[in-house]
Protein backbone atom coordinates (compact mmCIF):
# COMPACT_ATOMS: atom_id res chain seq x y z
CA UNK A 1 0.00 0.00 0.00
CA UNK A 2 1.34 3.43 -0.93
CA UNK A 3 1.65 6.35 1.50
CA UNK A 4 -0.59 9.36 0.95
CA UNK A 5 -0.16 13.00 2.00
CA UNK A 6 -1.99 14.97 3.22
CA UNK A 7 -4.58 12.77 4.89
CA UNK A 8 -7.79 11.83 3.10
CA UNK A 9 -10.15 13.83 5.29
CA UNK A 10 -12.28 15.93 2.91
CA UNK A 11 -14.28 18.44 4.91
CA UNK A 12 -16.20 20.17 2.12
CA UNK A 13 -16.51 18.28 -1.14
CA UNK A 14 -17.99 19.18 -4.49
CA UNK A 15 -19.20 16.35 -6.73
CA UNK A 16 -15.84 16.14 -8.50
CA UNK A 17 -14.02 15.77 -5.18
CA UNK A 18 -15.67 12.41 -4.53
CA UNK A 19 -14.25 11.10 -7.82
CA UNK A 20 -10.82 12.55 -7.03
CA UNK A 21 -10.93 10.79 -3.68
CA UNK A 22 -11.78 7.52 -5.47
CA UNK A 23 -8.75 8.02 -7.71
CA UNK A 24 -6.56 8.61 -4.66
CA UNK A 25 -7.88 5.55 -2.85
CA UNK A 26 -7.37 3.32 -5.89
CA UNK A 27 -3.78 4.54 -6.23
CA UNK A 28 -3.11 4.12 -2.51
CA UNK A 29 -4.48 0.57 -2.45
CA UNK A 30 -3.06 -0.47 -5.83
CA UNK A 31 0.49 0.88 -5.65
CA UNK A 32 3.04 -1.02 -3.55
CA UNK A 33 4.84 0.27 -0.47
CA UNK A 34 7.58 2.73 -1.34
CA UNK A 35 5.37 4.81 -3.63
CA UNK A 36 4.14 8.14 -2.26
CA UNK A 37 1.02 10.02 -3.34
CA UNK A 38 0.53 13.77 -2.90
CA UNK A 39 -2.62 15.65 -3.75
CA UNK A 40 -4.08 19.16 -4.06
CA UNK A 41 -0.68 20.77 -4.59
CA UNK A 42 -1.08 24.54 -4.85
CA UNK A 43 1.01 26.33 -7.49
CA UNK A 44 1.73 30.07 -7.74
CA UNK A 45 3.75 31.31 -10.69
CA UNK A 46 4.56 34.63 -12.37
CA UNK A 47 3.91 34.90 -16.10
CA UNK A 48 4.60 38.20 -17.82
CA UNK A 49 4.58 39.96 -14.46
CA UNK A 50 1.13 38.57 -13.59
CA UNK A 51 0.29 36.18 -10.78
CA UNK A 52 -1.07 32.80 -11.89
CA UNK A 53 -2.57 30.32 -9.47
CA UNK A 54 -3.30 26.66 -10.05
CA UNK A 55 -3.41 23.26 -8.44
CA UNK A 56 -2.03 19.86 -9.37
CA UNK A 57 -4.59 17.21 -8.50
CA UNK A 58 -2.19 14.33 -7.81
CA UNK A 59 1.55 13.67 -7.91
CA UNK A 60 2.94 10.13 -7.56
CA UNK A 61 6.57 9.70 -6.48
CA UNK A 62 8.17 6.33 -7.22
CA UNK A 63 11.06 4.73 -5.29
CA UNK A 64 13.34 5.34 -8.29
CA UNK A 65 12.80 9.12 -8.07
CA UNK A 66 10.36 9.39 -10.98
CA UNK A 67 7.46 11.82 -10.51
CA UNK A 68 4.11 11.65 -12.32
CA UNK A 69 1.69 14.60 -12.31
CA UNK A 70 -1.95 13.53 -12.73
CA UNK A 71 -4.80 15.79 -13.76
CA UNK A 72 -8.24 14.33 -12.97
CA UNK A 73 -11.31 15.50 -14.91
CA UNK A 74 -14.43 13.88 -13.50
CA UNK A 75 -17.69 13.79 -15.45
CA UNK A 76 -18.11 14.33 -19.16
CA UNK A 77 -15.63 16.11 -21.40
CA UNK A 78 -15.92 17.28 -25.00
CA UNK A 79 -13.61 16.36 -27.89
CA UNK A 80 -13.31 19.27 -30.30
CA UNK A 81 -10.92 19.09 -33.25
CA UNK A 82 -8.62 16.75 -31.37
CA UNK A 83 -8.72 18.91 -28.23
CA UNK A 84 -10.02 17.66 -24.87
CA UNK A 85 -12.30 20.34 -23.40
CA UNK A 86 -13.94 20.38 -19.96
CA UNK A 87 -17.12 22.44 -19.55
CA UNK A 88 -17.86 24.32 -16.31
CA UNK A 89 -21.24 25.89 -16.95
CA UNK A 90 -20.62 28.68 -19.47
CA UNK A 91 -16.86 28.44 -18.99
CA UNK A 92 -14.68 25.87 -20.73
CA UNK A 93 -11.15 24.66 -20.06
CA UNK A 94 -8.59 23.43 -22.59
CA UNK A 95 -7.39 20.40 -20.65
CA UNK A 96 -4.17 19.89 -22.63
CA UNK A 97 -3.18 23.51 -22.09
CA UNK A 98 -3.91 23.20 -18.35
CA UNK A 99 -1.87 20.00 -18.05
CA UNK A 100 1.08 21.53 -19.89
CA UNK A 101 0.98 24.78 -17.88
CA UNK A 102 0.98 22.84 -14.61
CA UNK A 103 3.83 20.62 -15.77
CA UNK A 104 5.91 23.65 -16.74
CA UNK A 105 5.10 25.44 -13.47
CA UNK A 106 6.13 22.39 -11.45
CA UNK A 107 9.28 21.97 -13.52
CA UNK A 108 10.24 25.55 -12.71
CA UNK A 109 9.64 24.99 -9.04
CA UNK A 110 11.81 21.88 -9.14
CA UNK A 111 14.60 23.67 -10.98
CA UNK A 112 14.55 26.55 -8.47
CA UNK A 113 14.87 23.99 -5.68
CA UNK A 114 17.66 22.16 -7.59
CA UNK A 115 15.64 18.93 -7.59
CA UNK A 116 15.63 16.99 -10.86
CA UNK A 117 13.34 13.95 -10.83
CA UNK A 118 12.23 12.19 -14.00
CA UNK A 119 9.03 14.16 -14.60
CA UNK A 120 5.95 13.12 -16.62
CA UNK A 121 2.26 13.99 -16.69
CA UNK A 122 -1.00 12.29 -17.59
CA UNK A 123 -4.74 12.88 -17.76
CA UNK A 124 -7.36 10.77 -15.96
CA UNK A 125 -10.91 10.71 -17.35
CA UNK A 126 -12.65 8.28 -14.98
CA UNK A 127 -16.15 8.88 -16.41
CA UNK A 128 -15.45 9.24 -20.13
CA UNK A 129 -14.44 6.56 -22.64
CA UNK A 130 -12.53 7.88 -25.65
CA UNK A 131 -13.28 4.92 -27.86
CA UNK A 132 -11.73 5.37 -31.31
CA UNK A 133 -11.70 9.17 -31.11
CA UNK A 134 -8.49 10.84 -32.25
CA UNK A 135 -6.78 13.08 -29.69
CA UNK A 136 -4.09 15.42 -30.96
CA UNK A 137 -3.45 17.57 -27.89
CA UNK A 138 -2.30 14.82 -25.49
CA UNK A 139 -0.54 11.54 -26.30
CA UNK A 140 -3.20 8.84 -26.24
CA UNK A 141 -1.05 6.55 -24.10
CA UNK A 142 -0.92 9.29 -21.43
CA UNK A 143 -4.70 9.33 -21.04
CA UNK A 144 -6.40 6.94 -18.61
CA UNK A 145 -10.05 6.98 -19.64
CA UNK A 146 -13.03 5.06 -18.26
CA UNK A 147 -12.07 1.96 -20.26
CA UNK A 148 -8.67 1.77 -18.52
CA UNK A 149 -9.73 3.22 -15.17
CA UNK A 150 -9.85 -0.20 -13.48
CA UNK A 151 -6.17 -0.78 -14.35
CA UNK A 152 -5.05 2.75 -13.39
CA UNK A 153 -2.75 1.77 -10.51
CA UNK A 154 -0.98 -0.87 -12.61
CA UNK A 155 -0.59 1.56 -15.54
CA UNK A 156 0.86 4.26 -13.29
CA UNK A 157 3.23 1.77 -11.67
CA UNK A 158 4.49 0.55 -15.04
CA UNK A 159 5.06 4.11 -16.31
CA UNK A 160 7.07 5.07 -13.24
CA UNK A 161 9.06 1.84 -12.93
CA UNK A 162 10.14 2.12 -16.56
CA UNK A 163 11.44 5.68 -16.09
CA UNK A 164 15.18 6.19 -15.87
CA UNK A 165 16.28 6.22 -12.19
CA UNK A 166 16.99 9.71 -10.84
CA UNK A 167 19.09 10.58 -7.81
CA UNK A 168 16.94 13.10 -5.93
CA UNK A 169 16.76 14.46 -2.41
CA UNK A 170 13.47 12.78 -1.51
CA UNK A 171 13.09 14.72 1.73
CA UNK A 172 13.44 18.03 -0.11
CA UNK A 173 11.07 16.87 -2.84
CA UNK A 174 8.49 15.77 -0.28
CA UNK A 175 8.68 19.16 1.46
CA UNK A 176 8.19 20.92 -1.87
CA UNK A 177 5.18 18.78 -2.79
CA UNK A 178 3.68 19.46 0.63
CA UNK A 179 4.42 23.19 0.26
CA UNK A 180 6.56 23.01 3.39
CA UNK A 181 9.91 24.08 1.92
CA UNK A 182 9.42 27.77 2.77
CA UNK A 183 8.24 27.15 6.32
CA UNK A 184 10.89 24.75 7.50
CA UNK A 185 13.85 27.16 7.80
CA UNK A 186 11.82 29.55 9.96
CA UNK A 187 10.05 26.98 12.12
CA UNK A 188 11.60 28.23 15.36
CA UNK A 189 10.53 31.80 14.68
CA UNK A 190 7.06 30.71 13.59
CA UNK A 191 6.63 28.52 16.67
CA UNK A 192 7.56 31.42 18.94
CA UNK A 193 5.12 33.69 17.14
CA UNK A 194 2.30 31.16 17.30
CA UNK A 195 2.89 30.31 20.97
CA UNK A 196 3.00 33.99 21.91
CA UNK A 197 -0.17 34.79 19.99
CA UNK A 198 -1.98 31.80 21.48
CA UNK A 199 -1.03 32.79 25.02
CA UNK A 200 -2.29 36.32 24.48
CA UNK A 201 -5.56 35.18 22.92
CA UNK A 202 -6.19 32.49 25.54
CA UNK A 203 -5.95 35.07 28.31
CA UNK A 204 -9.67 35.65 27.87
CA UNK A 205 -10.78 33.23 30.58
CA UNK A 206 -8.02 34.45 32.88
CA UNK A 207 -9.14 38.05 32.34
CA UNK A 208 -12.89 37.95 32.85
CA UNK A 209 -13.63 34.85 34.95
CA UNK A 210 -11.92 36.26 38.10
CA UNK A 211 -14.20 39.32 37.83
CA UNK A 212 -17.35 37.23 38.23
CA UNK A 213 -18.86 37.12 41.70
CA UNK A 214 -21.06 34.43 43.23
CA UNK A 215 -22.69 34.36 46.71
CA UNK A 216 -21.68 30.72 47.09
CA UNK A 217 -18.05 31.34 46.10
CA UNK A 218 -18.29 28.27 43.83
CA UNK A 219 -17.46 28.53 40.12
CA UNK A 220 -17.76 25.67 37.63
CA UNK A 221 -15.95 26.30 34.33
CA UNK A 222 -16.74 23.93 31.47
CA UNK A 223 -14.02 24.79 28.96
CA UNK A 224 -12.97 22.86 25.88
CA UNK A 225 -9.38 21.77 25.33
CA UNK A 226 -7.17 24.75 24.53
CA UNK A 227 -9.61 27.32 25.94
CA UNK A 228 -7.11 28.65 28.49
CA UNK A 229 -8.09 26.76 31.65
CA UNK A 230 -4.46 26.39 32.77
CA UNK A 231 -3.86 30.11 32.28
CA UNK A 232 -6.97 30.83 34.33
CA UNK A 233 -5.70 28.56 37.12
CA UNK A 234 -2.32 30.31 37.14
CA UNK A 235 -3.95 33.76 37.21
CA UNK A 236 -6.09 32.76 40.19
CA UNK A 237 -3.04 31.41 42.03
CA UNK A 238 -1.01 34.53 41.24
CA UNK A 239 -3.79 36.88 42.39
CA UNK A 240 -4.16 34.92 45.62
CA UNK A 241 -0.41 35.05 46.28
CA UNK A 242 -0.34 38.82 45.62
CA UNK A 243 -3.16 39.27 48.14
CA UNK A 244 -1.38 37.15 50.77
CA UNK A 245 -4.00 34.40 50.58
CA UNK A 246 -3.43 30.68 50.96
CA UNK A 247 -4.20 28.89 47.66
CA UNK A 248 -4.21 25.30 46.50
CA UNK A 249 -4.36 23.64 43.08
CA UNK A 250 -5.31 19.97 42.71
CA UNK A 251 -5.60 18.05 39.43
CA UNK A 252 -5.85 14.38 38.41
CA UNK A 253 -2.65 13.82 36.42
CA UNK A 254 0.71 13.93 38.13
CA UNK A 255 2.41 15.17 34.95
CA UNK A 256 0.04 18.14 34.75
CA UNK A 257 0.64 18.98 38.42
CA UNK A 258 4.40 18.97 37.79
CA UNK A 259 3.92 21.30 34.81
CA UNK A 260 1.72 23.77 36.74
CA UNK A 261 4.06 23.70 39.75
CA UNK A 262 6.90 25.01 37.59
CA UNK A 263 4.76 28.02 36.60
CA UNK A 264 2.77 28.75 39.74
CA UNK A 265 3.80 31.07 42.63
CA UNK A 266 6.11 29.32 45.09
CA UNK A 267 3.68 29.79 47.99
CA UNK A 268 0.81 28.03 46.16
CA UNK A 269 0.24 24.36 46.98
CA UNK A 270 0.19 22.46 43.68
CA UNK A 271 -0.40 18.72 43.72
CA UNK A 272 -2.40 15.96 42.08
CA UNK A 273 -5.09 14.20 44.08
CA UNK A 274 -3.37 10.86 44.45
CA UNK A 275 -0.19 12.53 45.71
CA UNK A 276 -2.33 13.96 48.53
CA UNK A 277 -3.56 10.43 49.25
CA UNK A 278 0.02 9.12 49.34
CA UNK A 279 1.11 11.93 51.69
CA UNK A 280 -1.80 11.15 54.01
CA UNK A 281 -0.88 7.46 53.94
CA UNK A 282 2.72 8.26 54.94
CA UNK A 283 1.58 10.62 57.72
CA UNK A 284 -0.61 7.82 59.04
CA UNK A 285 2.42 5.54 59.31
CA UNK A 286 1.23 3.14 56.61
CA UNK A 287 3.25 1.93 53.65
CA UNK A 288 1.80 3.17 50.32
CA UNK A 289 0.98 0.56 47.68
CA UNK A 290 1.29 1.82 44.10
CA UNK A 291 -1.19 -0.52 42.46
CA UNK A 292 -4.83 0.00 41.38
CA UNK A 293 -6.11 -1.62 44.61
CA UNK A 294 -3.52 0.25 46.64
CA UNK A 295 -4.59 3.60 45.23
CA UNK A 296 -8.26 2.80 45.89
CA UNK A 297 -7.47 2.06 49.53
CA UNK A 298 -5.51 5.31 49.88
CA UNK A 299 -8.36 7.26 48.25
CA UNK A 300 -10.88 5.78 50.70
CA UNK A 301 -8.62 6.55 53.66
CA UNK A 302 -8.15 10.17 52.54
CA UNK A 303 -11.89 10.71 52.04
CA UNK A 304 -12.68 9.14 55.42
CA UNK A 305 -10.19 11.39 57.22
CA UNK A 306 -11.11 14.60 55.35
CA UNK A 307 -13.81 15.67 57.78
CA UNK A 308 -11.07 16.34 60.33
CA UNK A 309 -8.85 18.40 58.02
CA UNK A 310 -8.10 21.99 59.03
CA UNK A 311 -9.82 24.66 56.89
CA UNK A 312 -6.68 26.47 55.74
CA UNK A 313 -7.29 27.44 52.11
CA UNK A 314 -8.73 30.74 50.91
CA UNK A 315 -8.76 29.53 47.31
CA UNK A 316 -9.04 26.03 45.86
CA UNK A 317 -8.66 25.29 42.14
CA UNK A 318 -9.66 21.77 41.08
CA UNK A 319 -8.52 21.00 37.52
CA UNK A 320 -9.62 18.05 35.34
CA UNK A 321 -12.82 17.98 37.38
CA UNK A 322 -14.47 15.56 34.94
CA UNK A 323 -12.09 12.85 36.21
CA UNK A 324 -12.85 13.43 39.90
CA UNK A 325 -15.25 11.43 42.02
CA UNK A 326 -17.80 13.53 43.94
CA UNK A 327 -16.34 12.30 47.26
CA UNK A 328 -12.89 13.47 46.22
CA UNK A 329 -14.14 17.00 45.58
CA UNK A 330 -15.95 17.00 48.92
CA UNK A 331 -12.79 15.85 50.71
CA UNK A 332 -10.88 18.77 49.16
CA UNK A 333 -13.60 21.27 50.05
CA UNK A 334 -13.08 20.34 53.71
CA UNK A 335 -9.86 22.36 53.54
CA UNK A 336 -11.62 25.58 52.40
CA UNK A 337 -12.29 28.49 54.74
CA UNK A 338 -16.03 29.26 55.19
CA UNK A 339 -15.65 32.29 52.89
CA UNK A 340 -13.16 30.58 50.56
CA UNK A 341 -13.62 30.26 46.80
CA UNK A 342 -13.74 27.04 44.76
CA UNK A 343 -13.05 26.96 41.00
CA UNK A 344 -13.76 23.62 39.32
CA UNK A 345 -12.25 23.42 35.82
CA UNK A 346 -13.46 20.60 33.58
CA UNK A 347 -14.25 19.39 30.07
CA UNK A 348 -16.78 16.60 29.61
CA UNK A 349 -15.26 15.78 26.21
CA UNK A 350 -12.06 14.74 28.04
CA UNK A 351 -13.82 12.39 30.49
CA UNK A 352 -11.56 9.36 30.02
CA UNK A 353 -12.03 7.59 33.36
CA UNK A 354 -15.84 7.29 33.36
CA UNK A 355 -16.36 8.95 36.70
CA UNK A 356 -20.03 9.64 37.40
CA UNK A 357 -21.11 13.28 36.89
CA UNK A 358 -21.96 15.20 40.05
CA UNK A 359 -23.66 18.45 41.06
CA UNK A 360 -22.19 21.46 42.83
CA UNK A 361 -25.17 23.26 44.44
CA UNK A 362 -24.96 27.02 44.19
CA UNK A 363 -22.20 27.03 41.60
CA UNK A 364 -22.05 29.67 38.88
CA UNK A 365 -21.71 27.76 35.58
CA UNK A 366 -19.43 29.15 32.87
CA UNK A 367 -19.04 27.53 29.44
CA UNK A 368 -16.41 28.17 26.77
CA UNK A 369 -16.06 26.37 23.41
CA UNK A 370 -13.20 28.54 22.14
CA UNK A 371 -10.01 26.68 21.26
CA UNK A 372 -6.87 28.84 21.09
CA UNK A 373 -4.29 26.03 21.06
CA UNK A 374 -5.07 23.78 18.10
CA UNK A 375 -4.36 24.81 14.48
CA UNK A 376 -7.47 25.72 12.53
CA UNK A 377 -7.42 22.64 10.30
CA UNK A 378 -7.12 20.34 13.29
CA UNK A 379 -10.22 22.03 14.73
CA UNK A 380 -11.94 21.57 11.36
CA UNK A 381 -11.13 17.86 11.51
CA UNK A 382 -12.48 17.57 15.06
CA UNK A 383 -15.74 19.25 14.06
CA UNK A 384 -16.05 17.27 10.83
CA UNK A 385 -15.88 14.06 12.87
CA UNK A 386 -18.37 15.39 15.42
CA UNK A 387 -16.03 14.59 18.30
CA UNK A 388 -17.57 17.22 20.59
CA UNK A 389 -20.85 19.05 21.01
CA UNK A 390 -21.22 21.93 20.67
CA UNK A 391 -18.50 22.22 18.00
CA UNK A 392 -15.31 23.94 19.06
CA UNK A 393 -14.50 27.39 17.70
CA UNK A 394 -10.98 27.75 16.28
CA UNK A 395 -9.17 30.92 17.37
CA UNK A 396 -5.54 29.95 16.78
CA UNK A 397 -4.14 32.33 14.13
CA UNK A 398 -2.14 29.42 12.66
CA UNK A 399 -4.04 27.48 9.99
CA UNK A 400 -1.69 24.48 9.96
CA UNK A 401 -2.31 21.32 7.95
CA UNK A 402 -4.93 18.61 8.03
CA UNK A 403 -3.54 15.75 10.18
CA UNK A 404 -1.45 13.30 8.19
CA UNK A 405 -2.59 9.67 8.23
CA UNK A 406 -0.62 6.43 8.18
CA UNK A 407 -2.11 2.98 8.69
CA UNK A 408 -0.81 -0.30 10.04
CA UNK A 409 -1.94 -3.90 10.08
CA UNK A 410 0.29 -5.46 12.75
CA UNK A 411 2.94 -4.52 15.31
CA UNK A 412 5.68 -4.37 12.71
CA UNK A 413 3.54 -2.09 10.58
CA UNK A 414 2.78 0.07 13.60
CA UNK A 415 6.47 0.63 14.31
CA UNK A 416 7.25 1.34 10.67
CA UNK A 417 4.39 3.83 10.34
CA UNK A 418 5.33 5.53 13.59
CA UNK A 419 8.98 5.87 12.59
CA UNK A 420 7.87 7.35 9.26
CA UNK A 421 5.60 9.87 11.02
CA UNK A 422 8.41 10.99 13.33
CA UNK A 423 10.84 11.21 10.39
CA UNK A 424 8.33 13.35 8.50
CA UNK A 425 8.05 15.82 11.40
CA UNK A 426 11.83 15.98 11.73
CA UNK A 427 12.11 16.66 7.99
CA UNK A 428 9.66 19.53 8.42
CA UNK A 429 11.99 21.17 10.91
CA UNK A 430 10.72 19.99 14.30
CA UNK A 431 13.30 18.86 16.85
CA UNK A 432 12.94 15.49 18.60
CA UNK A 433 12.13 17.36 21.83
CA UNK A 434 9.23 19.11 20.04
CA UNK A 435 7.46 15.80 19.37
CA UNK A 436 5.16 13.85 21.69
CA UNK A 437 3.99 10.35 20.76
CA UNK A 438 0.58 10.05 22.39
CA UNK A 439 -0.68 6.47 22.69
CA UNK A 440 -4.38 5.63 22.84
CA UNK A 441 -3.70 2.42 24.78
CA UNK A 442 -2.88 2.15 28.47
CA UNK A 443 0.31 0.56 29.75
CA UNK A 444 -1.25 -2.89 29.95
CA UNK A 445 -1.93 -3.10 26.19
CA UNK A 446 0.56 -0.67 24.72
CA UNK A 447 3.54 -1.79 22.68
CA UNK A 448 5.11 1.66 22.50
CA UNK A 449 4.99 2.58 26.20
CA UNK A 450 7.44 -0.25 26.93
CA UNK A 451 9.95 0.38 24.14
CA UNK A 452 13.38 1.83 24.93
CA UNK A 453 13.78 3.18 21.39
CA UNK A 454 11.63 4.14 18.42
CA UNK A 455 13.78 3.95 15.33
CA UNK A 456 17.06 5.70 16.20
CA UNK A 457 15.53 7.71 19.05
CA UNK A 458 15.76 6.71 22.74
CA UNK A 459 12.38 7.25 24.37
CA UNK A 460 11.48 9.27 27.43
CA UNK A 461 8.62 7.42 29.10
CA UNK A 462 7.11 6.67 32.49
CA UNK A 463 8.48 3.30 33.60
CA UNK A 464 5.40 2.41 35.66
CA UNK A 465 7.43 2.56 38.87
CA UNK A 466 7.42 5.03 41.77
CA UNK A 467 9.82 5.76 44.57
CA UNK A 468 8.64 5.58 48.19
CA UNK A 469 7.44 9.19 48.08
CA UNK A 470 5.27 8.51 45.07
CA UNK A 471 7.57 10.20 42.57
CA UNK A 472 7.26 8.55 39.11
CA UNK A 473 10.40 7.12 37.55
CA UNK A 474 11.21 8.10 33.96
CA UNK A 475 13.55 6.59 31.38
CA UNK A 476 16.31 8.64 29.81
CA UNK A 477 15.63 9.72 26.25
CA UNK A 478 14.55 12.61 24.05
CA UNK A 479 11.43 11.35 22.26
CA UNK A 480 8.49 11.58 24.66
CA UNK A 481 6.12 8.60 24.55
CA UNK A 482 3.09 8.95 26.79
CA UNK A 483 -0.44 7.61 27.11
CA UNK A 484 -3.36 9.85 26.24
CA UNK A 485 -4.54 9.39 29.84
CA UNK A 486 -1.36 10.80 31.37
CA UNK A 487 -0.73 13.45 28.73
CA UNK A 488 -4.14 15.09 29.12
CA UNK A 489 -3.74 18.73 30.12
CA UNK A 490 -0.38 19.10 28.36
CA UNK A 491 0.69 19.98 24.82
CA UNK A 492 3.60 19.88 22.36
CA UNK A 493 4.40 21.61 19.06
CA UNK A 494 3.98 18.32 17.18
CA UNK A 495 2.03 15.22 18.20
CA UNK A 496 1.94 11.72 16.75
CA UNK A 497 -1.30 9.97 17.72
CA UNK A 498 -0.44 6.28 17.89
CA UNK A 499 -2.08 2.93 18.68
CA UNK A 500 -5.50 4.23 17.73
CA UNK A 501 -7.22 0.96 16.84
CA UNK A 502 -10.89 1.52 17.66
CA UNK A 503 -12.94 -0.27 14.96
CA UNK A 504 -15.72 2.32 15.22
CA UNK A 505 -15.89 5.87 16.46
CA UNK A 506 -17.88 5.19 19.63
CA UNK A 507 -17.94 7.45 22.68
CA UNK A 508 -14.69 6.09 24.09
CA UNK A 509 -12.91 6.45 20.75
CA UNK A 510 -14.24 9.99 20.30
CA UNK A 511 -12.92 11.11 23.66
CA UNK A 512 -9.52 9.49 23.18
CA UNK A 513 -9.13 11.00 19.73
CA UNK A 514 -10.32 14.44 20.84
CA UNK A 515 -7.85 14.56 23.72
CA UNK A 516 -4.99 13.32 21.53
CA UNK A 517 -5.66 15.75 18.67
CA UNK A 518 -5.91 18.76 20.95
CA UNK A 519 -2.46 18.18 22.46
CA UNK A 520 -0.77 19.61 19.33
CA UNK A 521 0.00 23.30 18.89
CA UNK A 522 1.29 23.08 15.30
CA UNK A 523 1.18 19.65 13.66
CA UNK A 524 -0.51 16.24 14.05
CA UNK A 525 0.27 12.88 12.48
CA UNK A 526 -2.21 10.01 12.93
CA UNK A 527 -1.02 6.39 13.03
CA UNK A 528 -4.19 4.31 12.74
CA UNK A 529 -5.00 0.64 12.45
CA UNK A 530 -6.67 -0.25 9.16
CA UNK A 531 -9.96 -0.79 11.01
CA UNK A 532 -9.70 2.61 12.67
CA UNK A 533 -9.01 4.31 9.34
CA UNK A 534 -12.17 2.73 7.94
CA UNK A 535 -14.09 3.88 11.01
CA UNK A 536 -12.91 7.46 10.51
CA UNK A 537 -13.74 7.33 6.81
CA UNK A 538 -17.27 6.19 7.66
CA UNK A 539 -17.59 9.00 10.21
CA UNK A 540 -16.52 11.56 7.60
CA UNK A 541 -18.97 10.08 5.10
CA UNK A 542 -21.83 10.35 7.61
CA UNK A 543 -20.87 13.93 8.38
CA UNK A 544 -20.70 14.82 4.67
CA UNK A 545 -24.14 13.26 4.12
CA UNK A 546 -25.62 15.60 6.71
Amino acid sequence: MAAISPALVPLRMRAGHYRERDVLERLRDGLPAGFEIFHNIALHTLQGGRDRYGEIDIAVLAPNGALLLMEVKAGDVVLRAGQVVKLYGERECDVAHQVEMQRVAMQRRLQEARIRPALASCLVLPDYALGDAAVASIPRERIIDAARYGQMAAIVRDWLVQAAPAQVDRAALRRLLLNQFEVTPDLDAMRGHVDGAVRRLADGLATWVPRIEAPSGIFRIQGTAGSGKTQLALRLLEDAAAAGLKAGYVCYNRALADHVRRLAPARAEVVNYHALCVEHCLRSGAEPAFSPDGFRRMEAAYVAASAGFAASLDLLVVDEGQDFDADWVQSLCSRLQPDGRLYLLEDDAQRLYRQAPFDLPGAVAIRCSDNFRSPQRVCDTINALGLVQPPIRAHNPYAGDVPGVRTYRDDAGLLAALEAAVADLLARGFAVEDIAVVCCRGRGRSLLLHRATLGPHPTRRFTGEYDRDGEPRWSDGQLLVESVYRYKGQSAPAVVVAEFDFPELDETARRNLFVALTRARMAVELVLSEAAEQGLAQAFARAAAH
